[in-house]
């Protein structure tokens, strides 16, 4: 997931354009990652869980919000 997702960032900022939010099947992947992050990729998954969900009642929204729920 992370991979692809560098290539998207990639891909997009040579079109000059920003990358998509995180879908949420990308959410998804990111939350099992966040549960065990690969060493050294904890700070660039924060990044993407704190900046790269839609906000509001977009779908991905929802699965972040499951996994805070999940925290407390």
């Amino acid at each position: 997931m992370l991979e692809t997702y560098r290539e998207h960032v990639d891909s997009r900022a040579a079109e000059g354009i920003p990358p998509l939010p995180l879908n949420p099947e990308q959410v998804a992947e990111l939350v099992e990652l966040l549960k065990n992050p690969p060493v050294g990729e904890e700070d660039f998954l924060l990044e993407l869980i704190s900046n790269r969900v839609p906000a509001g009642v977009d779908q991905a929204a929802y699965v972040k919000a499951a996994f805070l729920a999940d925290l407390v």
